[in-house]
């Protein structure tokens, strides 16, 4: 399952405990981890340097922001760094325009119980493609990405317009200078890893190709790999009874993320959960589960 790559199970606490960061412990020891909460602690000049550096320049020069000030020609703030004092996560976004709310990069990453950083969100959508209101119901609720209510009407705008569960908008594709940006800042702090849990089937399959292996969920990917060839439990469900499980879907990602996304996974006894990835820093897991279909 692992390629060069150990999980410690029990944590291992080597990090400063102290509540503050003092530059003794930057010019100290170099492979000593500093956790985020500790970087946190530090005034919004220090703190923004470092936090900085996990927006690819690529990525905001795209759309005409400045990556030292993080504002546009017009002086405007187009970046936000949610790093509070006493807090163990970093929340940064960026926006084009006059609405915050209106994001085209979201990233979110918090500290965890294993001395290691998790990725909680990662979005990169590109602002000027159509968006698909497949995070509201029809009643106005948020759908928590169809985990708790659906959009029936949108979910299919949004498949038959080449998007995978969970997207709004296209992506911008630059997963991999992200992670490449992560993986620099990870290095920074002396972390060896980064850990995730992947929203869906489809960006697990991204995850895998960026490096990624299983913590959990190993098993359950190879399950849905099988099942979808001909003849498999999966193959079969596919009877066209819903606009998510058409009768070709097996032989994409997307196609299988959409049918997953709509409780196909029920016709083997299995969910949708519990799924954990890991990435070591530097290092390629060389997992894929999944090694004969096109996204």
């Amino acid at each position: 399952m692992f390629k060069r790559l150990r999980l410690s199970l029990e944590p291992k606490k080597t990090a400063p405990t102290a509540e503050g960061i003092s530059i003794s412990q930057f010019i100290g020891d170099a492979s000593l981890p500093v956790t985020l909460k500790a970087l946190n602690s530090l005034p919004i000049n220090p703190k923004m340097r470092l936090y900085r550096t996990l927006i690819p320049i690529q990525v905001l020069a795209a759309f005409d922001i400045n990556p030292r000030t993080w504002q546009n020609p017009d002086k405007q703030p187009q970046v936000r760094l949610l790093a509070e004092e006493g807090s163990d996560r970093v929340k940064i976004s960026a926006w084009q325009g006059d609405n915050p709310e209106n994001e085209f990069f979201y990233l979110e990453l918090a500290d965890n119980p294993y001395n290691g950083i998790d990725l909680n969100f990662l979005v990169a959508n590109d602002p000027a493609s159509p968006k698909f209101h497949t995070d509201l119901d029809d009643q106005g609720r948020a759908t928590l990405f169809g985990t708790v209510h659906r959009n029936l009407s949108e979910e299919e705008r949004a498949m038959r317009a080449g998007l995978a569960p969970g997207q709004v908008r296209e992506g911008l594709r630059c997963s991999q200078i992200v992670f490449t940006h992560i993986e620099t800042f990870l290095t920074l702090l002396a972390h060896h890893a980064i850990t995730l849990e992947p929203l869906t089937y489809a960006s697990a399959w991204i995850f895998e190709r960026r490096g990624f292996a299983y913590a959990r969920g190993h098993q359950l990917m190879d399950s849905i790999q099988r099942e979808f060839q001909p003849g498999g439990e999966l193959h079969k469900a596919l009877d066209g009874s819903t606009a998510f499980r058409q009768p070709e879907q097996w032989k994409t990602v997307r196609g299988r993320a959409w049918a997953i996304h709509d409780g196909i996974l029920d016709v083997i006894d299995r969910k949708w959960d519990n799924l954990k990835m890991i990435k070591q820093v530097g290092r390629q897991a060389g997992v894929n589960t999944c090694p004969d279909a096109q996204y």
